[in-house]
């Protein structure tokens, strides 16, 4: 058989999927795996044992109903036997209906269900979004373990050549931004947690994309500290996974990066401000949340709408809670 699955569009939620391919591996034992991704999202899949082929969708080459249209009969080409829909857009359903696959699973909602045969009911979405996604193959709990991004050896000796370079030890990785502004760490939330780490004779590694170059930058120039340096908008995707592999541990928005450093294994701390952890707390041996609950979190929205206190859930955070849950976080690893 030939399995599709049209994995979900944001590098997070990716992560998150990951316990539905191991539990759907285990399913389709010896059936060919597809995975369907977006081309921002694929090096989460790069080097999985579990894939058999990764068919990507380039940047925009579906936002037009003709581009959709066109994706989906590239897809008829592999005759798939069945095809699982992660995510809840109208156009992946679509598109995976242009597949002529024999099923075509995932959840209806936005007259989805007209391009499916087996049409799911929304599942609570207060679960966790890994179980959510599980659902489609009824299935609930998965072991942690079994959750991985896999890694080349030479990824990692690349990532060791750019340590030495950054003259840089074992660092903690700070992640200070996210997709959504709602969830981008304050600058002065920031610099007293970096100030905490340098002051216990930590590394610091500034890590992001291009849109975070300008508050790691500050940062650094504002410590003058060889022991903090920035690779924001420097490195692939790929090789900030390699880097964040040979951190010691991580403290971050809530992110795909902190999802990746969960995932790898890390002490990860992940700061949660619109977001709700109950859905997406990032899934690892070794992680928690600080999360203050205000009176207008979890709102989930990408941009704070409280006008009287913005970013409140944000600002409440005190720098010294956040690198104390941070220690408990070793704790666990050396007990």
């Amino acid at each position: 058989m030939k399995i599709g699955i049209f994995f979900p569009n944001w590098i997070g939620d990716a992560v998150m999927a990951l316990p539905f391919l191991d539990q759907c591996r285990k399913e389709h034992e010896k059936d060919k795996i597809i995975a369907i991704v977006r081309k921002w999202v694929s090096p989460i899949f790069e080097s999985n044992p579990l894939i058999d082929q990764l068919f990507t969708i380039e940047t925009n080459e579906d936002n037009s109903f003709a581009g959709a249209t066109k994706v989906g009969k590239r897809l008829k080409n592999f005759d798939f036997d069945k095809i699982y829909i992660l995510t809840r857009s109208m156009r992946s359903a679509y598109i995976a209906w242009l597949s002529n696959a024999k099923e075509r699973i995932g959840y209806s909602g936005e007259l989805r269900s007209l391009f499916l045969t087996d049409p799911y009911s929304q599942y609570s979405l207060r679960i966790h979004r890994s179980r959510y996604y599980l659902n489609l193959i009824n299935k609930e709990l998965f072991d942690i373990s079994e959750r991985s991004i896999y890694l080349r050896k030479s990824e990692i000796s690349n990532a060791k050549r750019n340590l030495d370079v950054l003259d840089l030890k074992s660092p903690i990785a700070i992640f200070p931004g996210s997709v959504a502004a709602s969830r981008q760490l304050p600058k002065s939330l920031l610099h007293r947690i970096v100030e905490l780490g340098l002051n216990a004779n930590n590394d610091i590694i500034l890590m992001g994309g291009k849109q975070e170059i300008a508050i790691a930058d500050e940062l650094v120039t504002e410590f003058k500290s060889k022991y903090i340096k920035s690779v924001c908008g420097n490195l692939t995707l790929r090789e900030t996974i390699a880097l964040i592999h040979l951190c010691s541990g991580a403290i971050g928005a809530d992110s795909g990066l902190g999802h990746i450093a969960a995932n790898l294994g890390l002490p990860m701390l992940s700061l949660f401000g619109a977001g709700d952890p109950e859905k997406t707390a990032p899934i690892g041996n070794v992680t928690d949340i600080v999360s203050e609950k205000v009176y207008c979190s979890p709102c989930n929205k990408n941009f704070c709408h409280n006008k009287m206190d913005p970013l409140l859930c944000l600002y409440s955070m005190s720098p010294e809670k956040i690198w104390n849950s941070y220690l408990e976080l070793l704790k666990k690893i050396n007990n």
